[in-house]
């Protein structure tokens, strides 16, 4: 769907896009390259880079406020001390970017990068209307 547009039928706040991240990681978690034809750049991400155990978004828009997100991890190999759990520790609507952050479920919640196969998934969600616009 669009991004400029309500992309979730089931919203019915209007100015609100939701946006999905899905990438298989690569060797030590590695970002698969993005390009035009890449799902990813169609449905609103411009780039995904990784930096020590975050996973640096960069959107293609930007926004009036961030509302709110979700996100798993798929282990290629299940382990409780890899990553299994993926939060968004940081976010700046107004300048398109996001950082989102693996941990581990082993009771440390340590940071990590994901491993070699590690299907990562987030959905964020993000409105278009100031404040002042909605009723």
């Amino acid at each position: 769907m669009d991004a400029m547009t309500n992309q979730d039928g089931s919203s019915f706040q209007p100015g609100v896009v939701t946006i999905d991240l899905v990438f298989t990681a690569g060797t030590a978690g590695a970002v698969p390259s993005f390009s035009a034809s890449n799902s990813n750049v169609k449905k609103g991400i411009n780039t995904v880079t990784l930096s020590t155990n975050d996973y640096l978004v960069v959107f293609n828009d930007k926004y009036a406020a961030f509302l709110g997100g979700n996100g798993n991890v798929v282990q290629a190999t299940p382990s409780k001390t890899t990553a299994f759990n993926v939060k968004c520790t940081a976010v700046n609507a107004g300048a398109g970017t996001a950082t989102i952050t693996p941990f581990t479920e082993d009771g440390n919640a340590t940071s990590i990068h994901l491993s070699t196969g590690d299907i990562l998934s987030f959905t964020f969600r993000f409105t278009r209307l100031a404040p002042s616009q909605v009723d």
